[in-house]
């Protein structure tokens, strides 16, 4: 008998639970800790000014400038807070990347200023408030911009009637032309399409196959509107006929080391919702639910959601229009993110 068993023959079971207790509080404070630092230690700053977290701010502010852009009421002018950002985090890409021309993130930036350049120079909108936000030779730049298929931003018209089909193509077909759509047709999303929509979802991978993954389903528009408004980031367009939110039920998981795992299965069943979504020919966007502690209580209260669940995303639902503007949204290649080992 080794020394473990034979101190666990001795002690009571209820002192030995307790023990085994204590030290799991012990350790998920410790992870707690390390976690922290580490991830407060290295995520992108305003002052960063290494490569890899100016391009972390490149790209977000690069996505809000093609959400502009594809806004069905396009609106000209807007955006200049987010123009003085990207002009901002591109002078910085010039200093911290020796190779700048041919970074992708500052060639993604020079198309998306190219767009709102010949937007608003074929509406005939005056842009010098804008163009002082530039360097001359930013400005001048992507004013001669010419894209190719690798290297793109903004937003182009997608012709929804291509969806038609898209249960009989393949697995690959379909999610090269998934795009997030935040504007829908007014016709009504049959609960019968969304109850096939799950079912397929089911199918996705969970630990053990424990299947902790939740879903509320909104339809009533001014509860989603009211949920809409806690979360934020939809302001600006008409409210989605359906809104889900994905959440994970925490008693599905069993310890200090499973701590990560609600968002992992999480995240793997919206994904697998998302592509059931595009398959059965309805439009979506993923949208975030990084609550904060109020944003989270606020929620709960109005979806009577229990504690012991914790939210992943929002996902915004609706029938495809005749034709929607969509953002670009370009991809790394994958050489740039495999690491050979």
């Amino acid at each position: 008998m080794s020394t473990k068993q034979t101190i666990k023959s001795i002690v009571p079971s209820v002192v030995w639970n307790g023990l085994k207790f204590i030290k799991e509080q012990v350790s998920i404070r410790k992870a707690e800790r390390i976690q922290s630092k580490r991830f407060m230690g290295w995520i992108s700053r305003e002052e960063s000014t290494d490569k890899a977290r100016i391009e972390t701010r490149l790209a977000f502010d690069i996505h809000r400038l093609e959400k502009g852009l594809s806004h069905v009421e396009f609106r000209d002018g807007f955006g200049k807070g987010v123009l003085a950002e990207i002009s901002k985090r591109m002078v910085l890409l010039e200093k911290a990347d020796a190779g700048y021309s041919d970074n992708p993130l500052y060639l993604q930036g020079l198309a998306v200023l190219h767009e709102y350049q010949h937007r608003h120079e074929a509406d005939g909108y005056d842009l010098s408030q804008v163009k002082v936000l530039f360097p001359e030779h930013i400005w001048n730049k992507a004013s001669k911009y010419q894209s190719d298929d690798s290297i793109n931003a903004g937003s182009f018209i997608m012709d929804t009637s291509s969806k038609a089909n898209n249960l009989s193509k393949g697995f690959a077909e379909l999610s090269e032309h998934r795009y997030s759509v935040r504007e829908y047709s007014p016709e009504p999303v049959s609960q019968e399409l969304l109850d096939r929509v799950y079912s397929v979802s089911m199918k996705t991978p969970s630990v053990c196959n424990r299947q902790a993954t939740r879903v509320y389903q909104l339809t009533d528009p001014e509860k989603i509107r009211a949920a809409l408004k806690i979360q934020g980031g939809f302001n600006g367009y008409d409210m989605p006929p359906v809104l889900l939110l994905i959440t994970s039920d925490i008693r599905a998981f069993m310890n200090n080391g499973e701590r990560n795992e609600p968002f992992v299965d999480g995240g793997l069943f919206s994904m697998s919702l998302l592509y059931a979504l595009e398959a059965h020919g309805l439009a979506a966007c993923p949208l975030n639910a990084m609550f904060s502690l109020p944003q989270d209580s606020a929620t709960r209260e109005l979806l009577s959601m229990p504690e012991y669940e914790l939210p992943v995303m929002y996902i915004a639902v609706g029938n495809f229009p005749e034709a929607v503007p969509v953002c670009c949204s370009t991809r790394r290649m994958p050489e740039s993110i495999v690491t050979r080992v």
